[in-house]
């Protein structure tokens, strides 16, 4: 090289080389953790190192809420995230964006590809999740029956709801097999119906401590539940998959506690405000009714019956006139339209004509005769008068010249 560099322009052209390395932009690095410090801020500032070499690291805040463990020195870890190099100091740190203790890793992947396998097959589908019930008679836990958990649950139900049941299923909630005395306690109330609600739950942990529900056979055991199912595991920022199938997720035990029965006072509080509004309402429709009966009862028709029921009367014999006057009309205007036909008919009726003196002359078949040619002689004749009818022969037919 010719030239010399400045440590800004050295530093600048070293930062050039980390940004535009696709390797440096996206790390899986394994280490122990060394010099942790978590920083009221909520950033978290340490090293990762293994037995040669150690680079420093920091995590900030808005990453660490999806933190499945509390960093601690000496915890082996999988950081994931970029290399930055600061300038002004010439230092190397890596940003980490997301941080799984040793091992986690591979079950992460695991994890998601267990995921999207069910939710293909419909397990977290919402349609088919079924409602808890409002008020159950019995609840049933399945859970250590040794931890704490079950002590919270139990004090969070008797303080909202004191006479309520509850049936206790002991099951193993961590390590090698863990998951199949979980499976037989979803069996058992099935087989037996005695709860309404069952509540799968556990404190928080690991991702290892918890992997037991995660499990597949588990998860099918959730699904196919005629019971419905709350999953209880670990803290708020805890995901199983239990909790996708389950048809209600709490973030903790306590908090399914809460869920899963009413504050018998606030009950009672809503019934007897009900009752209030209830008593209220029929008050009022009984002030309503009783209002409209006082109307009634100060309307002539109540005060002087006779007289409404004689106005009555007079209505009647007013509509039976006006009937009968109009029936009459109608019937004369009809009459009138009858007679006037029947002069028209008498009027083209040819018998009518007879009585002025003229007649009608048919053959032996009833044909008018109109024409002195159509007869011949010895032909019979029929002339048809006013009164009778005469019966002659034609000796000659004489037509007009």
């Amino acid at each position: 090289m010719d030239r010399s560099l400045t440590v800004s322009q050295l530093n600048e052209y070293i930062n050039k080389l980390i940004t535009s390395d696709d390797v440096l932009e996206s790390l899986n690095v394994e280490g122990e953790i060394s010099n942790c410090t978590i920083h009221y801020s909520g950033h978290i500032y340490f090293s990762i190192k293994d037995d040669k070499c150690s680079i420093r690291c920091v995590m900030f805040a808005g990453n660490t809420k999806n933190l499945k463990f509390k960093p601690a020195d000496g915890i082996k870890v999988s950081v994931y995230g970029y290399l930055s190099f600061y300038e002004k100091t010439g230092q190397c740190q890596i940003i980490v964006t997301n941080m799984l203790e040793s091992g986690a890793g591979d079950l992460f992947v695991k994890f998601e590809k267990l995921k999207k396998k069910l939710s293909e097959e419909g397990l977290f589908d919402i349609q088919r999740k079924r409602a808890l019930p409002y008020l159950p008679e019995t609840i049933g836990v399945i859970t250590s029956s040794t931890g704490a958990v079950l002590q919270d649950i139990r004090n969070i139900l008797s303080g909202r709801f004191p006479n309520y049941g509850f049936i206790l299923y002991p099951a193993t909630v961590q390590g090698t097999g863990a998951h199949k005395t979980i499976i037989e306690g979803l069996s058992y109330f099935n087989e037996h119906m005695n709860a309404d609600v069952i509540i799968i739950a556990r404190g928080g942990g690991s991702v290892e401590d918890l992997w037991p529900f995660n499990e597949e056979e588990l998860a099918y055991a959730i699904y196919y539940s005629k019971i419905p199912v709350i999953s209880a595991v670990g803290h708020e920022t805890d995901f199983t998959i239990a909790d996708f199938v389950a048809d209600a997720r709490a973030a903790t035990p306590t908090a399914a506690a809460s869920m899963v029965i009413p504050e018998k006072t606030r009950l009672e509080k809503d019934i007897l405000s009900q009752k209030e509004n209830l008593e209220s309402s029929y008050l009022k429709l009984i002030m309503s009714l009783s209002e409209k009966v006082l109307n009634l009862s100060q309307r002539p028709v109540m005060k002087r019956p006779d007289e409404y029921t004689n106005i009555l009367s007079m209505n009647l014999d007013n509509l039976t006139n006006r009937f009968f006057t109009f029936s009459k009309l109608y019937l004369d205007k009809v009459t009138y339209k009858l007679q006037t036909s029947i002069h028209k008919l008498n009027a083209m009726n040819p018998f009518s004509v007879l009585s002025r003196g003229y007649s009608i002359t048919t053959d032996d078949r009833g044909n008018v005769i109109k024409n002195a040619s159509n007869l011949r002689n010895s032909d019979v004749i029929l002339t048809t008068l006013h009164n009778g009818k005469i019966r002659s022969v034609v000796e000659k037919a004489v037509q007009d010249e």
